[in-house]
């Protein structure tokens, strides 16, 4: 099925300005799998992610510029509302 991308800062899934890491949900195991610094550059993502299979990315916000690197990777993107990270694979995956 592919990974989920959390924008995250500690615990909290934040804005995509806000985050200072990226966390890869691999939907098919249904754990964590990695851990990722946050690049200053949004067009280093695909080079960072591509192992990953990234298929959606979860955020508080987009930046327009930010969305069409996304877009371009064929990510889908949803926005949810800032809360722990936990809390919302736990609302998506049970």
């Amino acid at each position: 099925m592919g990974s989920l991308i959390l924008t995250c800062r500690g615990e909290l899934i934040v804005s995509y300005e806000e985050a200072n890491e990226l966390i890869v949900y691999d939907m098919d195991s249904r754990r964590v799998i990695l851990r990722i610094r946050k690049p200053d550059d949004p067009l280093l993502l695909e080079e960072l992610l591509e192992d990953h299979d990234p298929w959606i990315i979860v955020s508080e916000y987009v930046p327009p510029k930010v969305y069409e690197v996304l877009r371009d990777m064929g990510l889908k993107v949803e926005l949810t509302k800032k809360c722990r990270v936990v809390e919302y694979l736990e609302n998506v995956f049970i």
